[in-house]
């Protein structure tokens, strides 16, 4: 009796999804990108929508906050850089559409990032806007296991299915381009409508495909992540600007997500046009995708974004160079801990919401707050330094 019931655990251990040892879970991350998509018009397509029916959203904000050292144009480089690294422009250098754009290497992106911390980890990038892959990740991607450039979006769909179908896909970023196409060339209507209901199918297959894979392995942890890296101006068809419009985004994931995209946090001295700047910012994305891939956020990478699962850490990290003083967000009891230039600075009670440099910000500093184990950074520009950035349209 004893050897049968030792035949039948090891049959059972055979068996995928009837293992009766408990398997850590195996983190994967798909992230869907979508070019120059606006909220309010992919929810005009109804409540029969991938979007609205399978996934968690809300609205964000990307440009940075105008008039401070995070701004940046609402231009595709600097989304698609802010998306993968979590820092604003002023941090990872790229700061339009060139080709001779690059991500400073100081400020890696998620595939360097991923690499590092998972040496054998399955890395892909397959995008339709191929200065993604040929100008802003040419170096720092450069050890993803795929990279493909220049393909429709139906190529680009076909190759993820193959790529989530058979492959590990530890880490697969997709970019559609074909919603930002249509826009600049019919603005707002029918056309944009039809091309947001494409890549909402598209969306939907990828869904389908990611749940198949976790009825087949059922140990692995699926974050799928979905946004844009700009708005769209009044008519639909520009962007680079920093109306309110062309700086508002949104955030999608399969998984619930924390209050920082639930309940808005607005700092009470700069809200944005229609409290923006409550909104959880672009920057967020990187943060949340790097937390559930199982690494610890580092204060000394000084990432921009708070993260959206698990603790948020101080909420809308900002620095006000004319008064010397940071500023937070937080209903916390504990203390939070200030870092500047990889320093330790100070500890204030987090409820406090703010604390005055006694050295002032004349110049350029990189300070860190740590709350609950979650850093969030910001840097101050030099007071004396003026900050412009030209209007322009696309």
């Amino acid at each position: 009796m004893r050897l049968a019931s030792l035949l039948l655990l090891l049959f059972l251990a055979m068996l995928p999804g009837c293992d009766p040892v408990k398997h850590p879970s195996r983190p994967k991350a798909l992230f869907i990108g979508l070019d120059g998509v606006q909220l309010e018009q992919y929810l005009q397509l109804g409540d029969a929508t991938n979007l609205k029916q399978r996934l968690y959203y809300g609205k964000a904000y990307t440009g940075g906050v105008s008039g401070r050292s995070s701004e940046q144009r609402t231009l595709s480089g600097p989304g698609w850089a802010t998306l993968l690294t979590g820092v604003w422009s002023n941090k990872h250098g790229v700061d339009s559409d060139a080709d001779s754009q690059r991500i400073n290497p100081a400020f890696p992106s998620l595939f360097k990032r991923l690499r590092q911390a998972f040496p054998n980890a399955y890395l892909s990038s397959i995008v339709n806007w191929s200065p993604i892959n040929t100008a802003l990740l040419l170096e720092d991607a450069h050890g993803a296991d795929v990279r493909e450039s220049g393909l429709s979006d139906e190529q680009v769909i076909e190759r993820t299915l193959h790529v989530l179908g058979n492959t590990p896909a530890d880490f697969t970023f997709i970019q559609l381009d074909e919603p930002d196409q249509i826009g600049h060339d019919h603005g707002y209507g029918e056309h944009y409508q039809q091309a947001l209901r494409k890549a909402d199918s598209q969306i939907g297959r990828l869904l389908d495909k990611v749940d198949k894979r976790r009825r087949m392995f059922p140990q692995e942890d699926w974050l799928v992540v979905v946004s844009t890296d700009h708005g769209r101006d009044y008519w639909g068809k520009g962007h680079g600007s920093a109306s309110e419009q062309e700086k508002s985004i949104f955030i999608a994931s399969n998984k619930p997500l924390n209050q920082e995209l639930t309940i808005p946090s607005i700092p009470v001295e700069m809200p944005g046009p229609n409290n923006l700047y409550g909104l959880p910012a672009q920057t967020s994305v990187a943060p949340t995708v790097l937390r559930h891939m199982g690494l610890t956020l580092q204060p000394e990478w000084l990432l921009d974004g708070t993260p959206l699962l698990g603790k948020t850490g101080a909420r809308k990290a900002r620095a006000d160079e004319h008064t010397g003083r940071l500023r937070w967000n937080s209903n916390a009891t504990g203390y939070l801990t200030i870092l500047k230039n990889g320093q330790v600075v100070a500890q204030v009670p987090a409820r406090d919401g703010q604390w005055t440099d006694p050295q002032g910000m004349e110049k350029q500093n990189d300070y860190v707050l740590v709350l609950d184990g979650t850093p969030t950074a910001v840097r101050n520009r030099p007071a004396a330094k003026a900050f412009v950035i030209e209007e322009s349209s696309y």
